[in-house]
């Protein structure tokens, strides 16, 4: 059964899709209809120009058929002007005087002549300009791509809106309704508990049906009692294991996810600015003498930092503010952030408003993860998490394509401008959406600090957090959002095609991460799989510098994304064993570490790679920075590995004497 939910994407899907492809065979005619006749129109514009200069010439005596310097000069029109496959210069004979450039091998291409007439009206001859139709055919087709990298963009962005379209009301009401109709799909007649949302009308008559059978089982089970039946109640037992009659089965929390479509838009507000930041960062001149690839990475380094910062003492912030009035108050700090960006024109005021940006995103960021922690519990916390998750990885899948087409057609101060109409969005949505929780005062900010040093001594956690979880961060934001863009725009390419490349990673995260956290967890190697992560990711940097930058560029970011796929749930479901074992506050410490771990990671790589590209180049860095990461994955294999697998044998012991037991 596809599930309402499951229907209502497949109808989007299928809306959307076919607006695109309309709209696809719309702009490839029109791209057909205006770009050809564009080219054509600067061929003639430009072939006028160079006739004017012949009948200067001709004016002042020089013969027509002796004119010096015409290959030269036509040579440097061919050069500012790439789409000219030839430009020649043909008496009224037809006898060819001068050319450059060959078209032979064109097929009908697009030709502009303009006649050279002297003062007398007698024709000299004529400047001939082929135009090259692969140009015209490219910049078709760059188009296209452009439409259909922002018809998959859209796509994903309406699928994962669709908790915003039919609101939050309306989402738990699908959800009570779908849960109801699996589970007796299933065979299973238990009661489901909570989440009725709007339709309470709609699943009453399945909850009170489920109730009368419930009641029908215990009154058959007390007379088989009173009869002294063994034979019927082990019958009536077996109908209650196997179809869960009289249990109650728990909603989870819809409402956790409320948060989704709130985060989802802001966190696409900052991935949009991923392909063009750096280099608008180089084109403000940082400070003094500082090298274009420094100047390129501090404004990275100084977002990274103070998230990383943050993230301890907004948690307490975020409980005192309440979840709703964290959200608010940091999308609308961002927003300002984003509004700054965009009028910038000193570097210090740029990297101050980055500044301001990253403290917002790090409020929203604990706002949005503590109002999922906060009406989640159990299983349902996991799977209120892991959507959370999901709405990130999304947005880091759609944000570059958008950043890089508005930046390359309407400039970098618009792409910041709509990156902060997205955050003042996502406000809106949060303000609707968001249930107003009472703020209440969390532990004092000291007993946070001893939690985390406490944590600290828990065994083998530093070895993961040192060997894996911060290398893992710092060869990615080192390479995704440093070394990668700039490369690619050291070799030309345009903030739109950077953007299509940093959707390797996020495709490859979102394909492979459920794969490898299930197979880890079948085969019980979720050590294994760190350490095998971490090489696979290492090495594919590492081998950057052993051929074409472009072509090993697509190497390491695929190797990225499936190292970290495979090592990334694994990481945590070892941190998050580590925390149970603590427990307590303890327990928070551990996690609270983590994550300010790889926060660190995150401030760190691109701070290291600013200072590696500047001495000893792209290639060099790339693959120094994997060997770093291969490195730790090694440190972790030899210190503390075995002390996860203990742990893992600990805990299946346990839980293998509990069922005896039981």
């Amino acid at each position: 059964m596809i599930g309402l939910r499951g229907g209502i994407s497949i109808a989007i899907v299928l809306i959307l899709c076919s607006a695109l492809a309309v709209i696809g065979w719309g702009a490839e005619r029109a791209a057909q209809r205006t770009i050809a006749p564009e080219i054509l129109a600067k061929a003639n514009t430009v072939g006028r120009a160079a006739a004017d200069l012949v009948l200067r010439a001709s004016s002042i005596g020089v013969p027509f058929d002796r004119l010096v310097g015409v290959q030269g000069y036509f040579d440097d029109l061919r050069a500012a002007n790439t789409e000219f496959a030839e430009i020649s210069l043909v008496s009224a004979g037809g006898a060819e005087l001068a050319r450059s450039g060959n078209a032979d091998k064109a097929r009908d291409p697009p030709v502009a002549r303009v006649p050279i007439n002297d003062a007398g009206g007698r024709r000299l001859g004529e400047v001939v300009i082929v135009v090259d139709p692969s140009v015209v055919s490219a910049q078709v087709g760059a188009v296209l791509v452009d439409v259909a990298f922002i018809g998959v963009v859209a796509l994903l962005v309406a699928l994962e809106l669709v908790a915003l379209v039919v609101g939050a009301r309306g989402l738990e009401s699908l959800v009570a309704v779908e849960r109801r109709l699996r589970a007796l799909k299933r065979g299973t007649l238990a009661r489901q508990d909570g989440g009725l949302g709007a339709a309470e009308n709609l699943v009453s008559p399945i909850d009170r049906h489920m109730q009368v059978l419930a009641s029908r089982h215990d009154r058959l089970r007390a007379e088989a009692e009173a009869r002294g039946d063994d034979a019927t109640l082990e019958r009536l037992r077996e109908i209650a294991a196997r179809t869960g009659l009289g249990q109650a089965q728990s909603a989870g929390s819809e409402a956790a996810m409320a948060v989704r479509p709130a985060l989802f838009l802001f966190m696409l507000a900052e991935e949009l600015t991923r392909p063009f930041l750096p280099r608008f960062a180089q084109s403000l001149g940082g400070f003094g003498g500082m090298s274009p690839d420094l100047a390129a990475s501090l404004p990275i380094v100084a977002f990274m930092a103070v998230v990383a910062l943050c993230q301890v003492p907004f948690a307490g912030l975020s409980e005192r503010l309440g979840r709703r009035p964290g959200f608010i108050g940091g999308a609308l700090l961002a927003a300002a952030g984003y509004a700054l960006s965009a009028v910038s024109t000193h570097y210090g005021v740029f990297v101050g408003a980055r500044i301001a940006t990253a403290v917002g995103y790090a409020l929203v960021f604990v706002s949005a993860q503590g109002h999922v922690v906060d009406l989640s519990s159990g299983a349902a916390r996991s799977a209120a998490l892991a959507v959370f998750v999901r709405a990130i990885m999304v947005a880091s899948l759609c944000g570059p394509p958008i950043g890089g087409v508005i930046a390359d057609r309407l400039g970098a101060s618009v792409a910041f401008g709509v990156s902060g109409g997205l955050a003042l969005l996502a406000l809106l949505v949060a303000r609707l959406t968001l249930p107003a929780a009472a703020a209440h005062r969390p532990g004092s900010d000291g007993a946070v600090l001893s939690n985390l040093k406490a944590a600290a001594g828990a065994p083998g956690l530093m070895s993961l957090l040192f060997g894996c979880a911060f290398p893992a961060k710092f060869l990615f934001a080192a390479l995704c959002f440093l070394l990668v863009p700039l490369e690619l725009q050291r070799e030309g390419y345009s903030s739109a095609a950077i953007g299509r490349f940093q959707m390797i990673y996020p495709v490859i995260m979102v394909l492979g991460v459920p794969f490898f956290a299930a197979l880890a967890d079948r085969f019980d190697a979720r050590s294994a799989f760190v350490v095998t992560g971490g090489v696979v990711a290492g090495l594919g940097a590492m081998a950057v510098p052993f051929g074409p930058p472009v072509a090993l560029i697509v190497v390491a970011l695929v190797a990225l994304g499936w190292g970290q796929a495979m090592s990334i749930a694994s990481q945590s479901a070892l941190v998050a064993d580590t925390a149970a074992a603590l427990g307590g506050g303890r327990a928070a410490g551990a996690l609270g570490l983590f994550r300010l771990v790889e926060r660190s990671g995150n401030a760190a790589g691109p701070a290291s790679a600013g200072v590696l590209l500047s001495s000893i180049g792209f290639a060099s860095a790339t693959g120094l920075l994997g060997a770093v990461a291969v490195a730790g994955a090694v440190l972790f294999a030899l210190s503390g590995r075995k002390v996860f697998a203990d742990q893992s044998r600990r805990h299946a012991s346990a839980a293998a004497s509990e069922g005896s037991s039981a």
